[in-house]
């Protein structure tokens, strides 16, 4: 008779936890100094770095579109699994609601960025 473990999902969200903290941490950093620099070069945003065309024309790449889409899913997940567990440490006893609840939000966060990432890609915004 060999007991076999129980089988978790617990790894695959504290990968998607691990991810977004790097993410937080390394690369948000940097996407926002370059968006800070790109802002800086011109005093409205009718001309510049950072006008509205050159945005729209940026996320209407698929590779950008894909990172951001990936920067923002794993922070989606970082923060939202962050707030999850930090409910234990605040002494609240966390449930399987809560569980859906916030996962949930953060798979709705994502998916809602997906879509506004394809309405910019097919310009239909």
């Amino acid at each position: 008779m060999h007991n076999k473990p129980a089988r978790s999902d617990e790894p695959i969200f504290w990968l998607l936890f691990g991810t977004g903290g790097m993410t937080v941490a390394i690369v948000l950093p940097a996407i926002l100094i370059v968006l800070l620099a790109a802002g800086l070069s011109s005093p409205d945003m009718t001309s510049g770095l950072l006008n509205f065309e050159q945005v729209k024309g940026m996320l209407g790449n698929w590779l950008v579109s894909l990172i951001i889409f990936g920067v923002l899913a794993t922070v989606f997940f970082h923060a939202f699994h962050r707030i999850y567990h930090t409910l234990h440490d605040l002494g609240i006893h966390v449930t399987k609601l809560h569980w859906f609840t916030f996962y949930g939000a953060a798979a709705a966060c994502t998916f809602g960025a997906f879509f506004l990432q394809l309405a910019v890609y097919f310009k239909l915004w």
